[in-house]
């Protein structure tokens, strides 16, 4: 990850942008190779000693570089060189997830590095004006010191439904929420003042699997992520993809059944309609009132969705069947879009996708005629607030690019790369 140098390309290159080019490229290095003496930082950036010198202080007076100490003499040894690196200190981000249960908060430095945490119960039937006022508190138990406030450059937020990037809107998040136009981005900064990003969930899910997970060596995939709803997170050529009305990789809309066609499905949309979790809790309820075997005895000590998964694996004839209809619903996505995009790798995330993870791969490789190379996530639920906080680092990031070529008033509001 990189301060950012494309707004400065294509303009004539005078002494002044020449500079900030070189205060960005040297930043960047500083950041990569740090800690790092000023001599090795000349070498590596083929800048004169001088130009690397002055732009150092300058960097150092903004302290977005700090002094750490002498390194170690050269092989004819003499004095030791003062070694420099990346002030990780200099702000504070705090990523937020919105999900159906919990609201959850990180506190990172500007490396990403998490100082605190903290979680809020969502109650979505409440309605938005109260999630968002438990959003706020839980941002507001993160900032209980004056310097943790004082630092704040970025909020990052991961939305659940359909959402406006660039105007920081959720246009709707149906399953339990019921959002239609929530002015996220616009409520938070007035709260915080400070710059204001919203993303989906699953497309930051997506980022934290790009930066830490199974996509690490691929710049084409696809992430499917099933909880309360379904979705899936598309990146093309390294880029999220979010489609012209936000709504790429919506894919809880497929319609899988001709014959479902005729109805009107664009509340929640069909697949999620059977595979999210809510929907498959309500069909274990339906199972155990109308039979008195081994889920019916499970869901009494377990809950639906666990008892669900240990009769599965007891070899409960009831819970095979509801599992296979969900298996095979979820497998003919996963092959859609396979065939949509042709991606290097497809990751599949969540506890119930895990468990039938050979299932949906045995049905994908029945349906598409060349090999996919179909994986797991090694996050796990982590995967939206660590990609939350990899987007809340690329956008504080830009901030300093532009403070760094005099542009530092301008709000960073556009969507970012994974």
């Amino acid at each position: 990850m990189r301060l950012p140098l494309d707004h400065l390309m294509g303009q004539p290159m005078l002494a002044p942008l020449m500079k900030s080019v070189n205060g960005i490229g040297l930043l960047n290095l500083i950041r990569e190779q740090g800690p790092i003496s000023r001599a090795e930082l000349a070498k590596l950036s083929a800048l004169s000693k001088p130009t690397v010198s002055s732009q150092v202080e300058s960097l150092i007076r903004k302290n977005l570089v700090v002094e750490r100490g002498p390194g170690k003499s050269g092989h004819r040894g003499g004095k030791k060189p003062t070694l420099i690196e990346f002030n990780a200190d200099f702000g504070r981000l705090i990523a937020v997830e919105i999900d159906a249960s919990e609201i959850r908060t990180a506190l990172t430095d500007l490396e990403g590095k998490v100082i605190d945490r903290a979680t809020v119960v969502t109650k979505p039937e409440t309605g938005s004006g109260q999630v968002l006022r438990r959003v706020v508190r839980g941002i507001e138990k993160l900032l209980n010191a004056p310097e943790r406030r004082e630092k704040l450059r970025v909020i990052g937020v991961a939305a659940p439904g359909r959402v406006d990037a660039e105007r920081g809107i959720v246009l709707e998040a149906g399953n339990l929420f019921g959002w239609r136009n929530v002015l996220l981005r616009q409520r938070l900064q007035k709260s915080f003042g400070v710059p204001v990003f919203v993303d989906n969930d699953v497309n930051m899910a997506a980022l934290g699997e790009k930066a830490h997970g199974m996509a690490q060596s691929v710049s084409n995939f696809v992430l499917v992520r099933l909880d309360t709803g379904i979705g899936s997170g598309v990146v093309i050529d390294g880029k999220l993809h979010h489609g012209v009305n936000w709504a790429a990789g919506e894919i809880a809309h497929f319609v899988l059944d001709p014959a479902e066609a005729g109805k009107d499905w664009r509340a929640r949309g069909y697949l999620e309609s059977y595979v999210g979790a809510d929907r498959i809790a309500e069909r274990v309820r339906a199972a155990t009132r109308a039979s008195r075997g081994k889920l019916s005895q499970l869901v009494k000590n377990k809950g639906e969705f666990p008892a669900l998964l240990e009769a599965f694996r007891q070899g409960d004839a009831e819970a095979g069947r509801i599992l296979r209809e969900v298996t095979t619903r979820i497998a003919l996505a996963v092959a859609h879009l396979s065939a949509a995009y042709d991606p290097s790798m497809v990751v599949l995330q969540g506890a119930l996708l895990e468990l039938l993870f050979e299932k949906i791969r045995q049905t994908v490789a029945r349906v598409i005629p060349w090999q996919q190379n179909i994986a797991l996530s090694t996050l796990g639920e982590e995967a939206v607030l660590r990609g939350t906080v990899v987007a809340a680092r690329q956008h504080v990031y830009e901030l300093i690019a532009r403070t760094l070529d005099g542009r530092g008033d301008e709000t960073v509001t556009g969507v970012i790369e994974a």
